[in-house]
């Protein structure tokens, strides 16, 4: 039977006793109905994943012994930012859940000019925490130690792409393609809304250093680009 995993944002170790986070007891105690002596996987992307047990579980708390360490923390290759253009809920939840399976390292959420969504400032916390417990979740169920860093919002053109050896635009307009190897696994990749770039946006990402690459013929959404243009990166270059 497999176990279940639960991300905690406190310090991990053998034979430790914490009490967990009230959303987290919660579902565990109420959802899954585990009690006493019940196993399940702690993990945070600090101290890696530990073999617990329920030692206490009411309707509002539950208290774990961890046991043992069962994977130790293992940094992120490829390590990718993915630069994605803000779209409807649906869409974007979509496209972090997903992201986050694939192995992405970190979001950024921005505006472009035919993007259709602009958060006003009093939204965009709770977005931000809303999207963080989207990635938290798929990283529990898909087996990840690291939780993706979801950046705020901000304008394609205050993007700051230092540091990335590799970066790539994806457009249908583009003539390159992602290469068979590259040296060094550091990626930022940026896709666009529903409306795709505008001309001067893919001039400027050229002018940052970008190569805009095309995924075939097809004309993908923009919750869809982001799954096949990492399950590309992963295959080639990461743990796929």
């Amino acid at each position: 039977m497999r176990l279940s995993r639960v991300f905690v944002d406190s310090p991990l170790g053998p034979n430790a006793t914490l009490d967990l986070p009230k959303d987290t007891a919660h579902y565990l105690s109420n959802v899954l109905r585990l009690r006493a002596e019940a196993e399940l996987l702690v993990f945070n992307s600090s101290d890696g994943e530990f073999r617990a047990r329920v030692c206490s579980a009411s309707k509002k708390s539950v208290s774990v012994e961890l046991i043992e360490q069962v994977r130790a923390p293992k940094e992120a290759s490829p390590s990718i930012h993915l630069l994605l253009g803000l779209s409807r809920s649906d869409r974007m939840d979509l496209a972090i859940q997903k992201s986050t399976e694939l192995g992405v390292t970190a979001i950024t959420p921005v505006y472009t000019e035919h993007g259709e969504v602009r958060l006003k400032a009093e939204r965009t916390e709770k977005k931000l925490q809303h999207w963080r417990k989207i990635a938290v979740s798929a990283c529990e169920q898909s087996g990840r130690l690291d939780i993706p860093t979801i950046n705020a919002p901000c304008a394609l053109y205050d993007v700051t792409t230092e540091g990335a050896a590799n970066r790539w635009m994806l457009d249908p307009s583009g003539e390159d393609v992602f290469p068979e190897s590259i040296e060094n696994k550091h990626i930022d990749l940026l896709i666009g809304p529903e409306g795709g770039f505008s001309i001067a946006e893919i001039d400027w990402a050229r002018g940052c250093g970008f190569r805009v690459v095309a995924l075939g013929k097809r004309i993908l959404r923009t919750e869809t680009a982001p799954i096949a243009a990492l399950a590309i990166l992963q295959h080639r270059f990461g743990d796929m």
